[in-house]
Formats: structure tokens, C-alpha cells, sequence
């Protein structure tokens, strides 16, 4: 029987004791997103609100703090009561939650821009958690982000056009397109003479002063054939005498 009790005793102790550290976690304020990647002068939003981890929670105190971000515009909720309000040039907070809270709870929203290319954030300070006529805890969470340059479109390689190569078609020359040489010359000179239309029966007919006449001012073609004529012109009289 005392052993039982013993055993109970512990129980309800360390119950008891388990419950207080559960309720002793510090509420603290937070941003959400808590983490993100953006490019230079991208626009986002964020969230502040405040996580109670079970604590009564009545109102928030703190300040904002930009690194490498811009602040646009900052709008309060709906559910909560500033007592003063936050804005980009005076980024300090007092909001008041009306009768209290112990669920998480969103204060604010900050619209941001982004900055140069490297890591930004938003963070707090002066923090104070307001509980009943008490100051709950003075935690904060902050906001860390990436910005990366801006997407620039990678051209297009320009893909010069291949010249074809020409095609040189090699001309067999023929018998009629050999060039002229002195041997095609002679040889046609030759055929020349030997078209010569020799005329003896005209020479027949010439007195022997005509023929001489006609030696002397023909060429050198006609004047061979005139003297062929006249000398078998005159074989022809001998013969016949």
C-alpha cells in the first residue's frame, strides 16, 4: 500500500512539473516567409505576427529593421488594435490584441523590393511581449533571404552559313577547240593550196605576154599554178607539132 502511494506521489510530481516547463516556452515574434529566393527588384510579401507558445499575449512591442530590402507599403490586420502603427518611414510597433490571445497570431503585413544581388533580411529590435500587466519575453525570429541577378536571356549563337564549294568541271578539249599551232597552220595552208582551182583552159586561150603578166602579179599560190600551165601549155605545142 505505501508503495502506491509512493509511486502516485512521483507521478502527480513529475506531471506537475512537466506542465510548467511546457507553459514556461517563450512566446516570440516572427516573419514569415522566414526564408526565400528572389531576384534584384522583385516585390514580396511578408508576414509579422507573434507565436504565444501558450502564453497569454496582449500586445507586441518592436521596431523593423531592413537589410537590403525596400519597404513599400505596411498594412495592419484586421483582428488586432495599433496602438501605433508601423510605417516604412517609421517602421516602430505597438499593437494591442484585443482581450488577449494565447493563439499565434498575424500583426501585420510589410510589402518589400528587393536590393542588390547577395542576402537581405528583416529583423526586430526592442522586442517586448505584453502579457497580463507583464512582459511575457522579448524573442524574435527574423527573416533571411537570397537575391540573385536577373534572368538575362543567353543569344542565340549565330551560325554562319557554310559557302558550297564550286564546282569546277574540267573541259576535255577536243579536236576543234585545240588551239592553233604553226603545224595546223602549214597544214591548212597546205589544203589552201590545194584548192586552187587551176584554170588552164582560160590560160589556153592567153597570148604568151598575157601569161607573163599574170606570173608577175599573182601570188605565190596562183603564181606556181600559172607556171605549171604555161609549161604544159608548151610541152602540149611541142608535142603536137
Amino acid at each position: 500500500m505505501k508503495t502506491k502511494i509512493i509511486l502516485l506521489t512521483t507521478v502527480l510530481f513529475l506531471t506537475a512539473n512537466f506542465t510548467s516547463i511546457v507553459s514556461a516556452a517563450d512566446p516570440f515574434v516572427y516573419v514569415s516567409p522566414s526564408s526565400l529566393t528572389k531576384t534584384v527588384g522583385g516585390n514580396f510579401n511578408v508576414s509579422i505576427g507573434v507565436k504565444t507558445s501558450g502564453n497569454k499575449v496582449c500586445a507586441v512591442e518592436g521596431t523593423l529593421v531592413f537589410n537590403n530590402l525596400s519597404c513599400k507599403s505596411v498594412t495592419i490586420a484586421k483582428s488586432v488594435t495599433p496602438q501605433s502603427s508601423p510605417t516604412c518611414s517609421s517602421p516602430y510597433f505597438l499593437i494591442g490584441i484585443p482581450s488577449c490571445t494565447i493563439i499565434d497570431s498575424a500583426l501585420f503585413t510589410v510589402s518589400t523590393k528587393a536590393g542588390k544581388v547577395g542576402t537581405a533580411s528583416i529583423s526586430f529590435t526592442e522586442v517586448d511581449i505584453i502579457g497580463e500587466g507583464v512582459s511575457a519575453g522579448t524573442a524574435s525570429k527574423r527573416g533571411n533571404y537570397t537575391i540573385k541577378d536577373i534572368s538575362v536571356p543567353v543569344p542565340k549563337p549565330v551560325t554562319t552559313p557554310t559557302s558550297k564549294p564550286v564546282s569546277t568541271s574540267v573541259v576535255t578539249p577536243t579536236q576543234d577547240s585545240l588551239p592553233i599551232t604553226l603545224d595546223t597552220m602549214d597544214t591548212q595552208e597546205e589544203e589552201s593550196d590545194s584548192m586552187t582551182v587551176s584554170q588552164p583552159e582560160e590560160l589556153d586561150g592567153m597570148s604568151f605576154f598575157a601569161i607573163i603578166k599574170r606570173i608577175v602579179t599573182f601570188s605565190k599560190n596562183e603564181t606556181g599554178n600559172v607556171w605549171i600551165d604555161f609549161f604544159r601549155r608548151i610541152a602540149m605545142q611541142l608535142w603536137f607539132r
